[in-house]
């Protein structure tokens, strides 16, 4: 089969993934995860049932598939805002930005289901890495407290900044990202 060909398929086929992943989070946002049924998911995402059916074998298969997309952009996101904020406020710029997407609601209160139908242990291992590693250039210049280690400091931060889903505005988020900011360089400000 020519190189061009393949290609084509390839990309053909990613197209319609990314459609079905796409109207997959359009469904839950809109409707919540009662609304996301396999009749409505090739509805929206403009294939046929049997199309479908090729790449998610039901609902499940379809929200893990977004879910995972959707946490490796929130992971991306968080990188880049750490590369481009300036050293003095990269630790306060990541951990808003995480407490936003913490506090991030879905359409309708099935947010514990949907966030516990997949696994967030490696994205909140990649997560804190990134979070420790801010912290680790804040120690060498002297702006995070140094009787907790950055490890510990980082794994805090996550945890705390979790609490986010529970609050009910994005004031308090900010209030809240505020708090562990401060809290993490408690010490370097005496």
């Amino acid at each position: 089969m020519p190189k061009l060909w393949s290609d084509t398929i390839v990309e053909h086929r990613s197209a319609v993934r990314d459609a079905i992943l796409d109207a997959t989070g359009r469904l839950v946002h809109r409707d919540g995860l009662t609304g996301l049924t396999m009749t409505a998911l090739a509805e929206a995402s403009g294939v046929g049932r049997a199309t479908l059916y090729k790449y998610v074998p039901d609902v499940a298969a379809a929200l893990t598939a977004w879910q995972e997309r959707e946490i490796g952009r929130h992971l991306q996101r968080l990188r880049t805002i750490a590369q481009e904020s300036p050293p003095e406020s990269r630790l306060s710029d990541v951990l808003l930005a995480y407490a936003r997407l913490r506090r991030h609601r879905h359409g309708d209160d099935d947010d514990d289901a949907l966030h516990g139908t997949i696994r967030l242990a490696p994205a909140e291992s990649e997560l804190t890495a990134l979070v420790q590693e801010i912290i680790d250039d804040d120690t060498r210049a002297g702006t995070t407290r140094t009787d907790l280690s950055p490890q510990e400091l980082a794994a805090y931060a996550v945890g705390a900044i979790g609490a986010a889903a529970a609050l009910p505005d994005t004031t308090a988020v900010s209030r809240l990202a505020t708090l562990v900011v401060a809290t993490i360089r408690q010490d370097a400000e005496e």
